[in-house]
């Protein structure tokens, strides 16, 4: 008799566990009235599963379980919540491989004691134990993991349904899983290594997407800063035209007084001045390409700022690729390398050349700067021995090599020289 109460008992709350637990997983609040009317669905759930009990005994009961508890669970989840069916079947499945904890911890209570019973105590005390602790502290998460589009589910979803499949066949459909078969007991570990896999390509997709994301964003930070300082500098050219304008009339009388008094040489003098200072009105443009532009023009800046020597040459430039975002990151990460290397230097005369120029038809990047002493060298790349260093230059190669591009780092004398080719 006792035995029979554990049992309802235990299935009772393995049934509240999976439904409870698949909404939950997929984000539907844990209120009242959500409580309320999953318990109502789970009462709905667990009189067709007593009738089954009743009119086709606990084997057959077993074996169709998924078309009458886990599918009507699916479709309730989809067309009353309103959850795509996808992610409603990969939160079943989970919720489902959230139960093997339980049925784990029942075996090894059953093989201590060798008790039914201890098997259904430790049962149900785990089962209930697991349910507070993934409402507590994992359903937030896989709330917004269950979120994401077909393809990433796919591959969320792909262990605990491939487990959900080989769990029905060995140990429902069939004894397979008992039978000492090797190619059964290894075939969890095939697909945990299949699945490993297929989530590493996808992480770093998304990887490479956030890291481009990212790119663009301190691109784009660029291009304000660079439009910013040309702002400043129109207004201060504006503001140096208004005084020599302003004091036109003073300088042409000045050179008036002296051609009348025979002085052409003070005159000319007087004429260069005056056009040297008009030369301080203009602004610098580097190419005609916008974004390459503010790059340069931001690192300008910030190497006179420490002191540095900036030689900018840019010839005639052929089309960029089409993401001309890459190209403007593998310069910025360029000209960022050197700034590291130069900032710490206490050498006299650090400079840095730049030179942008077209060679067979492929855009040629070329940066030049002065070094204290070469760098480290493995496989040709330079390694940086300070933390957190060296990721612009794994970035450099990782768009150069996207472009089907070459790049080449090399030290010749106290310079260090980096030649990339698109």
């Amino acid at each position: 008799m006792l035995l029979h109460v554990l049992a309802a008992i235990h299935n009772t709350t393995t049934l509240l566990f999976g439904i409870f637990l698949s909404a939950f997983f997929l984000g539907v609040r844990q209120n009242k009235s959500n409580t309320i009317k999953l318990l109502l669905y789970s009462l709905a759930e667990g009189t067709v599963y007593l009738l089954s009990l009743t009119l086709i005994g606990e084997t057959a009961t077993m074996q169709i379980y998924p078309l009458f508890i886990h599918l009507p669970l699916a479709l309730f989840l989809t067309f009353y919540y309103h959850y795509t069916f996808l992610s409603s079947c990969v939160s079943i499945v989970s919720a489902y491989l959230c139960c093997q904890v339980s049925t784990w911890i029942g075996m090894f209570a059953l093989s201590l004691s060798s008790e039914q019973w201890c098997y259904y105590c430790f049962r149900i005390i785990a089962t209930l134990g697991t349910y507070f602790f993934l409402c507590r502290y994992v359903c937030h998460t896989t709330e917004m993991i269950f979120a994401k589009d077909r393809r990433e589910l796919w591959v969320i979803g792909f262990l605990p349904f491939v487990y959900y499949i080989f769990d029905y066949m060995c140990t429902k459909f069939s004894n397979l899983l008992y039978s000492g078969n090797k190619a059964v007991v290894e075939f969890m570990g095939f697909a945990s290594c299949l699945a490993y896999l297929t989530f590493l390509l996808i992480y770093f997709k998304e990887y490479e997407r956030k890291q481009q994301i990212r790119q663009y964003s301190d691109l784009t930070k660029m291009q304000l800063l660079s439009i910013q300082k040309e702002i400043e500098q129109v207004k201060l050219s504006e503001q140096k035209i208004a005084i020599l304008r302003h004091d036109m009339r003073h300088h042409l009388t000045i050179i008036l007084t002296q051609l009348q008094n025979n002085s052409p040489d003070h005159a000319m003098d007087y004429i260069k001045q005056l056009y040297d200072s008009y030369d301080d009105t203009v602004i610098t443009n580097y190419c005609k390409d916008e974004m390459i532009n503010s790059v340069i023009s931001i690192y300008h800046t910030r190497f006179e700022d420490i002191g540095v020597i900036f030689q900018c040459n840019i010839g005639r430039m052929p089309p960029l690729p089409e993401s001309e975002t890459d190209v403007s990151t593998i310069l910025s990460n360029a000209l960022e390398n050197a700034l590291h290397a130069l900032q710490n230097m206490t050498i006299p005369n650090r400079m840095i050349t730049l030179t942008i120029s077209e060679k067979n038809a492929h855009l040629l990047i070329q940066v030049e700067n002065t070094i204290e002493k070469p760098p480290k060298f493995i496989d040709g790349i330079p390694i940086s021995e300070t933390p957190g260093h060296g990721i612009g230059v794994r970035s450099i190669i990782y768009y150069v090599e996207k472009f089907g591009g070459q790049c080449h780092f090399s030290v010749s004398g106290n310079y260090f020289t980096l030649q990339i080719i698109i």
